[in-house]
């Protein structure tokens, strides 16, 4: 058989296993979900709703 040397994997920083986990789309999408939350609360979205 033919075989290769495999290269010595690189060991993955914590951010990089954190970004892999689930949790990191768990932990996105709630921020943006309360990010989206703030928004429509503040004063800003008054300000952008025309006066009819």
């Amino acid at each position: 058989m033919n075989r290769i040397p495999r290269q010595p994997q690189t060991p993955k920083s914590a951010f990089q296993k954190f970004k892999e986990s689930p949790m990191y789309t768990i932990a996105v999408h709630t921020g943006l979900f309360a990010a989206g939350v703030f928004f429509i609360q503040s004063p800003m979205m008054e300000m952008l709703v025309p006066d009819l």
